[in-house]
């Protein structure tokens, strides 16, 4: 990595977060409880590779 590319790291990071908390605020707006289920069930950002959906537990 760039000198340049380590300082922009962060920056980057602040402005998708901000970016996606601001996308969440309109879609929330749209769908209203249905985005919420989906939001409670779906991490944001990191997925979670340890359940898989529609998988029947033994």
């Amino acid at each position: 990595p760039t000198i340049l590319t380590l300082a922009m790291f962060p920056v980057l990071l602040v402005m998708y977060w901000r970016l996606a908390l601001s996308e969440e605020r309109e879609v929330e707006a749209e769908f209203g409880g249905a985005y919420r289920r989906y939001a409670a069930r779906v991490p944001r950002f990191i997925p979670q590779f340890s359940q898989t959906p529609g998988a029947k537990h033994a």
